[in-house]
């Protein structure tokens, strides 16, 4: 009996043993099976990545066109509206040529065929961007085409009227202001030039007997010292016939746009503000680029009945070069060697009459 107990005891051993590799067997197919669906998963995502970007490609690509094509659209509609010459119809043709560059651009810069998913919500944030800005530019268009057509040959007849030509009222003095980039400035040149005496008596710079300066050491000073008020910083140079010349370099941020003109905080209307029409004329010199901030300027000066005149600007400075009196070492000589000028045979010329600087 107790023989036969031992024989039991060893077959239980090896079933176990076979349950055990049979087990382990199925353990290591249940992981390779697992495995293999995971790649398949895998391989399933990535293949749908690649559709949504494809999709996602030709969507944008879409839009694109769709945009041009309303954009040659209202600009077509726009050019044959012109009539009335508005400046804002002007800038806003500017505005959607430069909107059609951009487009165009950012068409030519996209990738055929992108490799990420991401990539592609980018660039479809980008084109949802430019599509908002588009349409605020369309709609400003559609405005004034509507308001352009509605506007009587009598009310432009009485926006632009002919000059005429007067000289200032005897006695009154000159107000400035420069017109440039959009922006008003008042140039106040004489108290410009009261800064940069103040600054050349306190140097210690003194001339010689001839009132001649040692040029270098004088432009020097001048540049150093940064000398300008809220609108213009002053540069000096030494210029070959012995003479300091100054020029004015406006502050970029300072002055007023169309815009600021009219709030009561602005500069201009404070420079307006202290003028006697009687004594005082205010003379603008507009750049091309500012004909429009002009015209909004002059508006507020005419309200406060003072007179005014204009001349067109078209130099590479903000202003002209001033001569304030300054000479450098050598001046005299200069002018001691410069041919004398052949004697007057003529009767001498009739007093000039006071040049028209009013419209």
């Amino acid at each position: 009996m107790k023989k036969k107990k031992k024989d039991d005891t060893g077959s239980l051993d090896s079933l176990l043993d076979t349950i055990t590799t049979v087990v382990g067997i199925l353990i290591i197919l249940l992981i390779v099976v697992q495995l293999g669906a995971d790649s398949a998963v895998k391989r399933i995502v990535e293949e749908k990545k690649e559709e949504n970007s494809k999709e996602l490609m030709k969507l944008a690509m879409k839009q694109f066109d769709d945009q041009k094509k309303v954009l040659l659209e209202e600009k077509k509609k726009l050019l044959l509206n012109q009539a009335s010459q508005n400046k804002d119809q002007q800038q806003l043709i500017e505005d959607i040529s430069k909107l059609e560059k951009q487009v165009a651009e950012k068409k030519k810069n996209m990738p055929p065929v992108p490799s990420k998913l991401q990539n592609i919500i980018q660039e479809k944030q980008k084109i949802e961007n430019s599509k908002k800005t588009i349409e605020v530019k369309v709609k400003k268009v559609r405005g004034l085409l509507a308001k352009s057509s509605s506007v009587s040959t009598e009310s432009l007849s009485k926006e632009v009227s002919l000059p005429d030509p007067k000289p200032a009222i005897a006695g009154s003095k000159p107000v400035r202001f420069l017109c440039r980039e959009g922006r008003v400035y008042p140039v106040n040149d004489s108290t410009l030039q009261g800064r940069v005496k103040a600054v050349i008596s306190n140097s210690g710079i003194k001339p010689n007997k001839d009132r001649e300066y040692d040029g270098k050491a004088l432009v020097n000073l001048i540049n150093s010292k940064k000398i300008g008020d809220s609108f213009f910083i002053i540069k000096a140079r030494s210029d070959p016939d012995k003479v300091i010349r100054f020029s004015i370099e406006r502050k970029k941020q300072s002055g007023d746009d169309e815009i600021g003109l009219l709030k009561s905080s602005s500069t201009y209307l404070k420079a307006l503000g202290v003028l006697n029409p009687t004594k005082h004329y205010v003379l603008y010199e507009v750049f091309p680029d500012s004909f429009g901030v002009y015209l909004a300027a002059r508006e507020l000066a005419n309200q406060r009945k003072m007179p005014g005149g204009w001349k067109p600007a078209n130099r590479g400075t903000d202003w002209w070069s001033l001569d304030w009196g300054y000479r450098t070492i050598g001046r005299k000589a200069f002018l001691a060697a410069r041919p004398k000028p052949k004697p007057l045979t003529q009767k001498p010329a009739p007093p000039k009459k006071p040049a028209n600087v009013l419209d």
